[in-house]
């Protein structure tokens, strides 16, 4: 029966992860940044994904029964540490979902006129369109929800990578003029270090966030120990090279200063389709890749609000945030989130510049991330240290020394991250540096006010005896 429960190999793992991080809604962002994203995603890769994969890994395979980065957390820190991360998540996939349903607005505009992508009511009607249609589909249940987010990275994420890089090596090989300067080692370096530029960094964290997932089924591989490395090794490379690859004709095709955030890839698309007299598939191109941004926000919707009914039940949060339905779907945290993100697109689509909204609100997720994940870096150190003797199927190799080079690498570059969110980008002429260093660290603190009052006027009544 144990044999039959671990039954998972090498490359099912590995594909787990790319699943749950592989996005080209990510793509524009860093094809701004030309040969030197060579060098941003390999930051990510190894010195952000990696990590995580491996100390997601070991605390998974120690307490599986609970799952998550709320146990972890709490087993290290207390559930009000563990309540604090678990907030963050949920409270950043606000101004997150906004930023994806935009990508996606703008994709769904190629399918009938690409002109009124630039029009912020059409914008803003398909975005509250797509994000309630997404909830009502996930009140049926999450296994419903995991079978379609399955499908649809398949479809709306990888295809498209694979479509980009076969689009990319025809545009050149066309004799097409490239908007990138011949490649040269010291063109991987940005060509200047001021902290305007690092910021687009911060994207990383965004951009790489989600594999703490594939920890979740450690305890469910033969040999984990020499199996899971070698899984999160592939995973990690196969993440880099198709984003790598993926971004690169959109940094060929548009000019840096062209690229359109939420619809650099579905633009790039469009161009060669159309020098190839095949603009017809323009729009089968922008159904697949609308349909891998509804998977990406259907498999990070329900993982955090699930998280809330435990939560609940120590007393933290009012009774609303455990409330399901028959499909065990958390209907009352659902609404919750749906009604605040309802608020958060209707202001965005009344901000002038879209690309400002859009790097603003992504900014504010990954100050929110960081949040999230700097406890679980810690959590795997303190636990080496407080329970030792617990089993661990899989345990990061090199004893505590190892340990503490692993999650200081990720606890570093996460808390790197975070800071350089809160700088300015170059691109961003609607406030100076002071005013928007005083909107982040605004914002970033009225996202988590709610957790600091759910603490201060916990009731009683809140708490279920289990």
């Amino acid at each position: 029966m144990n044999k039959q429960k671990k039954s998972l190999g090498m490359f099912t793992l590995s594909m787990i992860s790319v699943a749950a991080v592989l996005s080209v809604r990510n793509y524009p962002s860093m094809a701004e940044e030309g040969w030197s994203m060579i060098l941003w995603y390999f930051i990510g890769s190894f010195f952000f994904l990696l990590p995580l994969a491996l100390v997601a890994a070991e605390l998974a395979s120690a307490w599986p029964q609970e799952g998550g980065v709320y146990a972890w957390v709490k087993e290290a820190f207390g559930i009000k540490t563990g309540f604090m991360s678990i907030w963050a998540v949920f409270i950043e996939n606000i101004p997150w979902y906004p930023t994806v349903l935009s990508f996606m607005a703008v994709t769904i505009a190629y399918i009938f006129n690409p002109a009124i992508a630039n029009n912020h009511i059409f914008v803003g009607v398909v975005m509250l369109g797509l994000w309630w249609g997404l909830t009502l589909l996930n009140f049926l249940g999450p296994n419903l929800a995991a079978r379609f987010s399955s499908l649809g990275t398949i479809l709306g994420s990888i295809v498209p990578s694979v479509v980009l890089i076969a689009l990319g090596i025809t545009w050149l090989a066309m004799g097409k003029p490239s908007q990138l300067p011949a490649f040269e080692m010291k063109e991987i370096l940005p060509a200047k270090f001021n902290l305007g530029v690092l910021v687009y960094a911060s994207s990383i964290l965004l951009m790489f966030a989600g594999v703490e997932m594939s920890g979740y089924y450690a305890s469910h591989v033969d040999n984990p120990q020499r199996k899971y490395p070698k899984a999160m090794l592939l995973a990690t490379l196969l993440i880099f090279l198709l984003s790598v690859f993926g971004t690169l004709p959109i940094a060929i095709v548009i000019p840096a200063d062209k690229i359109s955030l939420t619809g650099g890839v579905i633009q790039v698309m469009d161009t060669i389709f159309t020098s190839l007299g095949i603009q017809w598939v323009t729009p089968i191109m922008a159904v697949l890749l609308v349909l891998g941004g509804v998977a990406l926000m259907s498999a990070w919707m329900l993982g955090p609000l699930t998280s809330m009914a435990p939560i609940s039940r120590a007393g933290f949060l009012p009774p609303l945030f455990r409330k399901q339905n028959k499909h065990k779907s958390p209907v009352g945290p659902l609404l919750v989130q749906g009604v605040l993100s309802t608020l958060l697109i209707l202001a965005m689509v009344f901000i002038p510049n879209i690309n400002t909204a859009y790097w603003i609100l992504t900014s504010f997720t990954t100050t929110l991330l960081t949040l999230y994940y700097l406890p679980v870096f810690a959590a795997v150190i303190k636990l080496r240290y407080t329970q030792p003797a617990k089993p661990r199927p899989f345990k990061i190799w090199g004893g505590t020394g190892g340990v503490w080079i692993i999650s200081g690498i990720g606890f570093i570059a996460t808390a790197f991250t975070g800071f350089i969110a809160f700088n300015k980008p170059d691109s961003i002429t609607l406030f100076t540096s002071m005013e928007y260093l005083l909107v982040m660290m605004t914002g970033t603190f009225i996202w988590m006010v709610p957790y600091l009052i759910f603490r201060w006027i916990r009731r009683p009544g809140w708490k279920v005896d289990e």
